[in-house]
């Protein structure tokens, strides 16, 4: 099926679900596909896609389905499931050259590579590198893990109702914000307010808990054989720098790099400098080695 094209929107039918992918920069620019994380919509790489997008690239950022303007998968929305519906989606766009994931995006593109998508280059920043729930950080697992099982356990409305608490939404933005540039800080918390509620229903959200927290890129790393970028940052409490390497990644095509005194949220706090290095790491790692 040929995708629908609506001003800088693409609708798609993948995996079940009727996405709707946005686009960013010129027509004619090398595609990247960006795919963003757990709780967010396309807003959270709009930034870095239209970054990007100065440098020349054509950025297609997909809602996730049961996220934003996107309807659900027809299966689970779990990893394998998600991954499915990216490699469906991508066939249906232009060639690939760089296939990109932030945070629970990067499991996604990985499960997609894992099940047979080729992208030229994969760049994936604060990835998921270990199980969420576990490390140091007992009262932040403790609180998530009450906050969704709550979610799970109430009448379906008050669930629902529950999950889209911008109150709840801004506190988690403020625990993933490194910048102490206030009105950086205030923008972040607003764009966190602004997509608290864009999910289609309870099921999805708590599906995507369960995958989110129990999916990491170490379990398809073995299959990421193409050039591969990760960015990390020194605060993210999901990425320690400690797992930034080919050993603890598995990655041996790895090109790591971790930007001190940020978190988890670079595509908020460093926009400028990842797309910058976006773009160097392609011109001199992925171009050359298809020139090789």
């Amino acid at each position: 099926m040929q995708p629908e094209q609506t001003n800088a929107l693409l609708h798609i039918e993948a995996g079940g679900s009727r996405t709707t992918v946005f686009a960013y920069g010129p027509e004619d620019g090398p595609t990247v596909l960006a795919v963003h994380g757990f709780r967010g919509t396309h807003y959270g790489l709009e930034p870095l896609a239209e970054a990007l997008g100065c440098r020349g690239y054509r950025v297609l950022v997909p809602d996730l389905p049961g996220a934003g303007a996107s309807s659900p998968l027809r299966g689970t929305h779990d990893a394998v499931g998600y991954g499915a519906w990216l490699g469906e989606l991508a066939g249906q766009l232009p060639q690939t050259k760089l296939l990109l994931g932030h945070s629970f995006g990067s499991v996604i593109v990985s499960a997609a590579i894992a099940q047979g998508t080729t992208p030229d280059g994969t760049v994936l920043i604060n990835p998921i590198l270990e199980p969420p729930l576990t490390g140091p950080r007992r009262f932040a697992t403790a609180a998530a893990r009450t906050y969704y099982g709550l979610a799970r356990h109430l009448p379906r409305e008050l669930g629902h109702w529950l999950l889209a608490s911008k109150f709840i939404a801004g506190i988690g933005g403020s625990l993933m914000t490194s910048t102490r540039d206030p009105a950086l800080r205030k923008w972040i918390r607003d764009e966190h307010f602004r997509q608290a509620g864009a999910f289609a229903s309870r099921d999805v959200v708590l599906e995507s808990f369960i995958a989110s927290t129990s999916s990491t890129v170490v379990d398809f790393a073995a299959h990421v054989t193409s050039p591969t970028l990760l960015l990390g940052a020194e605060r993210d409490p999901l990425s320690p720098p400690s797992a930034y390497s080919v050993e603890a990644t598995g990655i041996r095509s790895g090109t790591f790099h971790v930007f001190p005194e940020r978190g988890h949220l670079l595509p908020y706090e460093e926009t400028q400098e990842l797309s910058q290095l976006v773009a160097e790491w392609d011109r001199h790692v992925v171009d050359r080695e298809f020139a090789a």
